[in-house]
């Protein structure tokens, strides 16, 4: 195991020979512009494998570009590390830094800068969806490549344009988009083919006989595979040759040509076997394994089915192996890029050290220049310096206590005015409180009164309610007493009290005063909070809120219904006030605690005007908890006081 681990470090102490070159080069050069070059090398080495070491090489080129004034340089170096950007799917960053290096570009007349530019920024628009801004930036892009005359960029944007209307072709089934797309990859084609862009060429014959397959073109289709395969033998890469003898097998069997696909199935399964990959065979007998079966042939499917399985199984082995390799290799690796790092960093450091030391010697010298002239000056003027010196004192006197006096007025004023929005504000919510919270009590006794004053009500029932009226009237008392406890905490600077309270108690007491309203409407509330719990809150603001959160919900449920408080322990947790009333529309609740809500009618009538539920949610805020609420219509609503 010990001579494992050491020929792994081995081979990571020599694993990067490339990296390793391009940071001997840093350290012995002293040129920026030597630099920028090679921390781009860096970052265009790292930017597939590493986005971030990549981005961090990027930023160095940029800083060592500017310096040297390489305005080329910058716009390469910023188009890397947008790349990495693009990479790691932040394409809001990968857009900016791509507009960046395309002003550069721009700025300098660099046509092939400008067609990678452009077809960057068409390929984030493409995956963000905006495909037809996408297509004009490909245009674009593509009338610079014709003036630099880039191959390689006319191959790319010609097949990007045809898988463009390729797509738009599949969602219009426009005759017009089929043949853009069929032009600009036959373009392509040609490029690919001249350049002997192998990987590239075979993609786009791909694409070509999709689109030949999708006109019923079948031999045309099956031309394009046979060329995409002479090309992959042509380069001696089996993977391939497997990808697209496999593409064939899955052809023929669509067209019903079942024994072609069955030898071009059993070829891509033979050259999985001298690769003696187990990964390659298991896909390519699932091919072989169709192919059988359409041919009826059952009992060699059966004998491919087993080979696939006994692939699985060494696949999977092999897997746990290289993961537990991969993770060794990946340490010591990283543990090798961060010393890389941290090198790089220390020489960027004595860098800009001996920059800044240079910088610091020219001013120096710039300053002792101009002391020695300032004195010789000083001694022809000296009487005229020191006469114009008191006067100066005399005026930066005056003007220093003037502005000192301003100064004073200004903060006096900044003090008045922050107190009279405090007082006006304290005073808009009190009011805010005192009619919402104390129109409830008060509209239950003056209903009772009412039934008493027109006879609904005898001497005798006045006389068994006046205990109830006496309940509602401590309670009246009661929230006045908690809405001057609300109104002196706003005086003290909104400043929180948290206590440890008994939850159980608390919420008895903010559900008293809503028995009457609830017994008149037959409506049960129900307490389901534990006996002993015990929470560490602002208990005025949390008996306010969950006050507000019960006489709403007894305004919205029907007779007969009922409303539970309850508690979870989640997070720090969570109080809820549930109902089975009449509940909310989707619209209405989107809308909830938005500033204005209009007035609302009750099951029975009650009116209320929407400010309480703003008050909780804002008491609930600052306090450190979070309202919020889950209704559906004809059954009801839940309030869920997430605790801070």
């Amino acid at each position: 195991m010990f001579n494992l681990v050491l020929f792994l470090l081995l081979i990571f102490n020599s694993a990067d020979p490339i990296s390793d070159s391009l940071t001997l080069e840093l350290q012995k050069t002293e040129n920026p512009g030597t630099k920028a070059s090679l921390y781009y090398s860096l970052a265009k080495h790292y930017y597939g494998s590493d986005q971030d070491l990549a981005i961090s090489y990027a930023d160095s080129s940029i800083y060592f570009g500017e310096m040297a004034d390489l305005p080329k340089m910058q716009g390469n170096a910023i188009n890397i590390k947008a790349v990495a950007y693009l990479i790691k799917s932040d394409f809001e960053t990968s857009m900016k830094l791509n507009v960046d290096a395309l002003r550069i570009r721009e700025s300098i007349q660099d046509t092939l800068g400008l067609v990678e530019s452009h077809l960057n920024i068409g390929n984030i628009l493409y995956r963000t969806g905006e495909s037809f801004e996408a297509a004009e930036r490909y245009k674009k892009a593509l009338s610079y490549a014709k003036m630099a005359n880039s191959q390689r960029g006319l191959s790319l944007l010609y097949n990007n344009l045809g898988s463009y209307y390729r797509d738009r072709w599949i969602s219009t089934n426009e005759k017009e988009d089929l043949d853009s797309a069929k032009a600009f990859l036959s373009q392509s084609l040609e490029i690919k083919t001249s350049l002997k862009d192998v990987s590239g060429l075979i993609h786009t014959l791909n694409q070509l006989s999709e689109l030949a397959q999708s006109e019923k073109q079948f031999m045309l289709a099956e031309n394009y595979l046979k060329r995409s395969l002479k090309v992959s033998e042509g380069i001696n890469d089996t993977e391939l040759q497997i990808s697209v003898l496999t593409q064939l097998s899955q052809f023929n069997l669509e067209v019903g040509d079942r024994n072609q696909a069955l030898n071009y199935a059993k070829s891509a399964f033979e050259l999985a076997e001298r690769m003696n990959s187990n990964y390659m065979i298991s896909n390519t007998a699932n091919y072989l394994l169709n192919a059988y079966q359409e041919n009826g042939d059952y009992r060699n499917a059966l004998e491919i089915a087993k080979q696939k399985l006994e692939a699985d199984a060494l696949l999977f082995n092999e897997s746990k192996q290289k993961i537990q390799d991969d993770l060794l290799i990946q340490y010591e690796s990283e543990k090798k890029e961060l010393e890389n790092q941290k090198l790089l960093e220390e020489q960027r450091f004595l860098d800009l050290n001996l920059q800044r030391k240079n910088e610091l010697l020219i001013a120096a010298l710039l300053i002792l220049v101009g002391l020695i002239g300032l004195g010789i000056y000083q001694r022809k003027k000296n009487n005229q310096l020191e006469l114009a010196k008191k006067k100066l004192d005399i005026t930066l006197a005056q003007l220093t206590e003037k502005n000192d006096q301003v100064e004073k007025q200004s903060v006096l004023l900044s003090q008045a005015n922050s107190e009279l929005k405090e007082a006006n504000s304290i005073r808009e919510k009190l009011l805010s409180v005192v009619s919402h919270d104390v129109k409830a009590p008060l509209s239950s006794l003056q209903v009772l009164l009412e039934y008493w004053d027109q006879k609904i009500l005898s001497n005798e029932d006045l006389a068994s309610l006046v205990p109830r009226i006496a309940k509602q009237t401590k309670t009246v008392q009661e929230l006045l007493k908690n809405l001057l406890q609300w109104a002196q905490t706003q005086m003290k600077y909104n400043n929180i009290q948290l206590t440890e309270t008994k939850l159980k108690v608390l919420v008895d007491e903010s559900i008293k005063f809503a028995i009457p309203t609830a017994e008149g409407k037959n409506i049960a509330i129900l307490n389901s909070i534990p006996e002993n719990l015990i929470i560490k809150t602002d208990g005025n603001r949390l008996n306010f809120i969950i006050r507000n959160l019960v006489s709403n919900a007894l305004k919205f449920t029907n007779p007969n219904g009922q409303i539970e408080v309850s508690f979870k322990s989640t997070g720090n947790g969570k109080i809820y006030i549930s109902d089975n009333g009449i509940g909310m529309s989707k619209k209405k609740l989107e809308s909830l605690f938005q500033q204005g809500l209009g007035p609302s009618i009750g099951t029975a009538g009650e009116k209320g005007s929407g400010i309480g539920l703003l008050l909780c949610k804002e008491f609930a805020e600052s306090m450190g908890a979070h309202l919020e609420v889950a209704s559906e219509e004809n059954k009801g609503s839940t309030f869920t006081i997430t605790l801070g």
